[in-house]
């Protein structure tokens, strides 16, 4: 009887017990030659069986990343990122949830040995460290994108985050400041050592807009006094080694903005402002300048932290430390409504998801804008004794 032909890939380690290997073609990241082995226990026949299976996973492609670690396809899927437009604000946010709460656990594991035991355990870990809800979900959604890319790419069958849930977020109700609180505000910064910042509150009042995009505000490309509108396009943002960036709006999309008659006023004096503090330092503005700035050519815009820190400790001055930057938007955004407009128009004049708001909406736009904006300023009128 002929003896049967040995296939290459299949060493016997012990009687019952083969070893099957194949080449899986160079690791992705690494550049490294892998090769993929499985323990068969049974007949050879049974072992030739199932290296013909690896065989047609590798010819499929999914064993592409075997040997690929949870820290490289971080960097590969903030790469992906970056390719496919996403804010630089967004990645740089990814990245610090990475670095703080992924990494130093699972950055060295390899990706196609995570589970979701494992990643249960992480939120655990964290949650019992004190970490906010919140925080617990962002690090559950970063890790579900990256596997999910990993299993686009064939590195993964399934998402293991896929049944790894995080600790449940208590839903808080909504702060809204009340309109005596807001001109209470405007009233302290204005007497304060920074008067400037009481334009900024009073303009997030009015506009509901964020504070990486009223720092971004220029004269000339975004702002228009005889149209009484501005345009929103870009926010500025601070990166990582790079600093203060201007990038895409949040949502990536371009809004028209109408400005009530007090908020124009408040332009120009801010003008005047600058052009003022230029005049004493012996400078002239550049071509364009930002809305507001501290340098004296007004070239540089404002840093959205230290706007918030300034509005955190006038309000903590006031007895008002419930109150946060945000929650000037939902000012705007719940007295719009109460006002009579609706919420598709409020959520134009907000920023929120434009294009869905708009296939809803039947009126002119920018009649209504400009009767929401005149409506909310009113608000913020000083009251007669």
């Amino acid at each position: 009887m002929a003896k049967q032909r040995r296939v290459p890939g299949i060493r016997e380690l012990s009687p019952g017990r083969w070893e099957v290997y194949v080449q899986a073609g160079r690791d992705p990241v690494s550049g490294r030659y892998r090769q993929i082995s499985r323990t068969v226990r049974g007949s050879y026949s049974q072992a030739v069986k199932v290296r013909a299976e690896l065989l047609a996973e590798v010819e499929r492609g999914l064993h592409r990343g075997s040997g690929t670690t949870v820290a490289e396809l971080h960097e590969q899927w903030l790469a992906e990122l970056e390719r496919k437009g996403r804010s630089a604000k967004t990645i740089n946010n990814y990245r610090q949830t990475y670095r703080h709460n992924i990494g130093p656990t699972l950055g060295s594991m390899k990706v196609s040995k995570v589970t979701t035991r494992m990643l249960t355990d992480l939120y655990g870990a964290h949650q019992r460290r004190g970490l906010a809800p919140r925080s617990l979900y962002q690090i559950h959604a970063t890790i579900s994108a990256m596997m999910t890319q990993a299993c686009r790419w064939g590195w993964r069958d399934s998402n293991p985050a896929q049944w790894a849930e995080p600790p449940s977020a208590v839903n808080s109700v909504p702060v809204v400041p009340t309109p005596e609180e807001v001109r209470r505000l405007i009233a302290a910064a204005e007497g304060s050592k920074r008067p400037e910042y009481g334009r900024v509150i009073f303009l997030a009042a009015t506009t509901g807009l964020r504070r990486g995009e009223i720092c971004a505000l220029r004269f000339d490309r975004d702002i228009d006094l005889n149209r009484q509108a501005l345009v929103v396009s870009r926010a500025v943002v601070e990166i990582e080694g790079q600093g203060l960036i201007e990038a895409p709006t949040k949502n990536r999309r371009i809004r028209q903005v109408a400005l009530d008659p007090d908020t124009v006023k408040l332009i120009e004096a801010q003008r005047s402002t600058l052009e003022e503090r230029a005049a004493i330092g012996g400078v002239e503005l550049v071509g364009d300048p930002y809305l507001f700035s501290d340098a004296l050519d007004a070239g540089d815009p404002w840093r959205p932290g230290a706007v918030t820190l300034f509005f955190k400790r006038l309000a903590m001055r006031e007895g008002l430390d419930r109150l946060s930057f945000h929650t000037l938007r939902k000012f705007m955004e719940t007295y719009g409504q109460e006002a009579g407009f609706s919420a598709v128009q409020v959520a134009l004049r907000a920023g929120h998801d434009p294009s869905v708001a708009r296939r809803h909406y039947t009126g002119r736009v920018d009649d209504a804008d400009l009767s929401l904006a005149v409506a909310v300023a009113d608000l913020l009128r000083p009251q007669d004794p």
